[in-house]
């Protein structure tokens, strides 16, 4: 009789166990011997470029079934193209990731797309992770003799961006509404790389949308040698590396160009996120965001990115996703401040 009662009990047990491995085993053999396509939005050796490989390098490791991640390149209108072919083109199996310009995620809500790109809700990607927050800066050229902000009240100083929906588009206009600078911004120079290449000519003085993380990993003989000049802190909060360098939050004077800052400058705090595309399977979307965190404690992976002085602290899907609700949910008058912020004519 005891035995015919075990296996009674085995009978009722065994489905309720099967689900937990299967889900598991459903993953894992879907994802043995792929290839995941990493979708890079901007040009080889820029910041973006530099953290995605090397995310790259390490994070198939960590995916059930272990594929093997290729990295592709997909410039174009400020990585709008990258991010775009993954919202409409790519397939919804959880076999494409891409990397997009933080700020992007604000186009839609401001109305900043240009005529004839096409619409797109950020909120329905499949958020993974980020490595770390941003802090950006604003640099010029330090032969060019601008030493301090208010520097870039007192002159035209010629600025560079690829578009309109950039970091360094949008914080330049931002300055010249809010605080009266005089920033002259020139579009159609293709990532940082271009416009750190722009500077180097004399073509621009100064680039507004570089993240201060991304400048050290590209360019420390910059920062050692002090060829440029950092003038501001384009964040919610400060470096603690940059003390003497203002923060752009401390300068807003009214409640309206605070609220402008607040919603414009919330895409920092995920830096250069990382997303698959709209309605993937939520069991490989889960599968991705714990590879992702547990990349982020990968011993190789930390090494790798002490090698690139890159700052590992990373946020997760599931909090980019949070993020991008709160965003979404910003009064009207807050976003009116910040259209008005950031407007090419001030109002």
């Amino acid at each position: 009789m005891r035995r015919i009662a075990t296996a009674i009990t085995l009978l009722f047990i065994a489905p309720m166990a099967i689900p937990a491995f299967a889900i598991a085993d459903e993953v894992s053999d879907f994802y043995r011997g792929k290839q995941v396509k990493l979708i890079i939005g901007y040009a080889p050796g820029t910041g973006y470029d530099v953290h995605a490989r090397l995310l790259g390098r390490h994070l198939g490791r960590h995916i059930p079934g272990e594929p093997t991640i290729v990295p592709q390149t997909m410039e174009g209108a400020g990585s709008l193209r990258a991010g775009l072919y993954v919202y409409n083109v790519a397939e919804k199996d959880g076999l494409t990731i891409g990397a997009m310009n933080r700020s992007m995620v604000l186009a839609p809500l401001l109305g900043t797309l240009e005529s004839g790109q096409s619409n797109f809700d950020p909120r329905q990607f499949g958020w993974i992770g980020s490595i770390n927050s941003a802090t950006t800066v604003g640099v010029v050229w330090a032969a060019s003799g601008i030493t301090k902000f208010d520097d870039l009240r007192q002159r035209e100083v010629i600025v560079s961006s690829d578009q309109t929906t950039s970091d360094s588009y949008v914080f330049a206009q931002l300055m010249n509404n809010l605080l009266g600078t005089k920033l002259k911004v020139i579009t159609g120079y293709s990532g940082t790389t271009a416009s750190y290449l722009a500077m180097e000519r004399g073509e621009t003085t100064g680039y507004m949308g570089t993240s201060y993380s991304s400048l050290k990993a590209t360019k420390p003989d910059w920062i050692r040698d002090k060829k440029v000049n950092i003038l501001i802190q384009v964040s919610l909060k400060p470096d603690p590396e940059l003390p003497d360098v203002p923060v752009i939050t401390s300068l807003a004077t009214t409640p309206a160009e605070k609220q402008a800052l607040e919603l414009l400058l919330a895409p920092q705090q995920m830096s250069r996120p990382y997303f698959t595309t709209p309605g993937v399977d939520p069991k490989r979307l889960a599968a991705l965001q714990k590879a992702f965190m547990d990349t982020m404690k990968d011993p190789a992976f930390i090494a790798d990115a002490q090698k690139l002085t890159i700052d590992i602290d990373p946020m997760d899907g599931k909090d980019i996703s949070a993020l991008l609700e709160k965003i979404y949910k910003s009064s009207p008058e807050a976003v009116a401040a910040a259209k008005r912020a950031i407007a090419v004519e001030k109002k």
